[in-house]
């Protein structure tokens, strides 16, 4: 399910947004940290993590996973000029040292507009 809103921001924008959100599942399900990484903005900050931050934690922990499975239940897409915000739920089950782990949670995405792309700027 996906749900748009927003005070602006065409279709273009909808659909770029919408093919982040693709792009981070996917690299989630294939444990491909270098794509993952490339969606996310220089001038990631949130809750006290710039992009350094992130990647390291990022980093040790896409490594520790032996098996991933990332799914989201459907989410809505909020533009304001070129700002976005990304809220939805979520399902996701990992496999790290043979244990199983499964999550399933509500997330909100914090999106800028940069250059000719959308970046992910926070909550992550």
């Amino acid at each position: 399910m996906l749900l748009f809103s927003g005070c602006t921001g065409g279709d273009d924008d909808r659909q770029a947004i919408q093919t982040v959100m693709s792009q981070r599942q996917q690299a989630f399900r294939n444990k491909d940290i270098n794509v993952y990484l490339s969606l996310i903005s220089p001038h990631y900050q949130d809750q006290g993590q710039d992009l350094a931050a992130k990647k390291r934690e990022l980093a040790l922990n896409f490594a520790s996973f032996e098996q991933v499975d990332y799914r989201s239940d459907g989410y809505k897409i909020e533009v304001n000029g070129k700002f976005a915000t990304v809220s939805g739920t979520y399902r996701l089950k990992i496999v790290r040292k043979g244990q199983v782990l499964e999550l399933a949670g509500k997330e909100s995405l914090h999106l800028r507009k940069e250059g000719k792309g959308w970046l992910i700027v926070g909550g992550l």
